[in-house]
């Protein structure tokens, strides 16, 4: 039996709240959109680097799947500590033959990794082996790949490969993953579903929220608010592909990089009900400050202000 990670289908949640929550995202990103294309101009990254040297350990790297920019995963190489000394262990969400392992291994390798190694477990008293999950002792950095989050619940949820996937995130390293891979990094975790969700157990490595992907490109807007009827006091953060929300855990700060949006629903305490933030590449906010709504999302110009560690 699997701890606390049996599937549990969430009731359908109100048409009339679903129509009124397309409606604002689909006005809300139509304006974002159209200041884009008034604006049009160069981008201008130096306040970006600045952000992104911030992000120095204990980061999630959680993509929306698709095909991702190049950047993502060169972020995810840089926090894990650059091609040269990064060690990093790759978890498939899949079935993975030797064939694929090989060449799992090999692609990580193209991007000028020397240390890279692919960790499959044939079950979950595997998973619980210490000798298993050695590799993550010495790894700065995880990712978790596509395909199934169920495999990855149901395989490595509660066992030892979690405890070690929270020891790298505690020594400062990084965990990444993209699709099936981000489903799984939250403790309440979608497992399946178009109109309604599937719930299952995921890794607690972003506790409090919940974490849907490939979120504009497969409309999955109508499951993750019935998801947030039976989970109130979560944050939700909507991933759209080729886009990752970086988030700094210990330190409960988040920045967007890649070519879409990420969706933030907040639970509103004052009202009982949600207010949601759009977020693009270069944005970045407080966690606590997203909560409470005294901090809204910033552009690269306020960063200091924002994020100041005073």
């Amino acid at each position: 039996m699997v701890p606390d990670s049996s599937a549990t289908q969430v009731r359908p949640h109100s048409r009339r709240l679903l129509v009124r929550w397309t409606g604002i995202v689909a006005l809300s990103l139509a304006a974002l959109c159209f200041g884009h294309w008034l604006n049009r101009a160069p981008a201008d990254h130096s306040a970006e680097t600045d952000f992104l040297r911030r992000f120095e350990g204990g980061t999630l790297v959680i993509a929306g799947g698709g095909r991702l920019p190049p950047e993502i995963r060169q972020r995810f190489l840089d926090l894990a500590g650059g091609p040269q000394r990064a060690r990093i262990v790759i978890i498939p969400a899949y079935e993975a033959d030797s064939t694929q392992i090989v060449s799992i291994g090999e692609s990580w390798r193209e991007l000028g990794l020397t240390s890279v190694h692919v960790l499959q477990a044939a079950s979950r008293d595997e998973a619980n082996r210490t000798a298993f999950g050695h590799p993550l002792d010495e790894a700065t950095g995880v990712w978790l790949s596509g395909g199934q989050q169920a495999l990855l619940s149901e395989r490595y949820a509660g066992t030892l490969v979690e405890e070690k996937l929270q020891a790298v995130l505690d020594r400062g390293g990084v965990v990444g993953g993209s699709s099936a891979g981000a489903a799984a990094m939250t403790k309440v975790m979608i497992e399946q579903g178009s109109d309604e969700a599937i719930e299952s157990r995921g890794f607690d490595l972003f506790r409090d929220a919940i974490i849907d992907q490939h979120f504009l490109r497969r409309n999955r807007l109508s499951r993750l608010i019935g998801l947030l009827e039976a989970h109130p006091n979560r944050v939700a953060f909507g991933i759209d592909e080729g886009t990752a929300l970086v988030v700094q855990v210990h330190k409960g700060r988040l920045g967007v990089i890649g070519s879409s949006y990420v969706l933030a629903y907040v639970p509103t305490t004052e009202t009982g009900t949600r207010r949601f933030e759009i977020m693009k590449h270069g944005d970045h906010i407080d966690l606590a400050g997203l909560k409470s709504g005294q901090v809204r999302v910033s552009s690269p110009a306020d960063l200091d202000s924002v994020l100041s560690d005073e």
